[in-house]
């Protein structure tokens, strides 16, 4: 059987955890939930979308932006 998952409810609560196991503390500032860790301070509108930033740095860093030639490879 093929393993599936998608943004819902239901993965808001798993995503604070795992962010909490990654050392992120984790705060509500308005509308957005900040995560802070050694690593750096993330913000986002939910914690899905949190642990989506976090994961974006792990895998490129800090120079996550996309270069010019990434962007027309993905947008072809």
């Amino acid at each position: 059987m093929e393993h599936k998952i998608g943004a819902a409810a239901n993965t808001i609560v798993p995503a604070v955890l795992a962010l909490e196991a990654s050392g992120f503390h984790l705060s509500q500032e308005g509308d957005y939930v900040v995560a802070v860790s050694e690593v750096g301070t993330f913000v986002a509108a939910d914690p899905v979308t949190l642990l989506g930033l976090a994961k974006l740095v792990e895998v490129r860093g800090w120079s996550w932006p996309a270069r010019d030639a990434e962007i027309e490879r993905v947008c072809r």
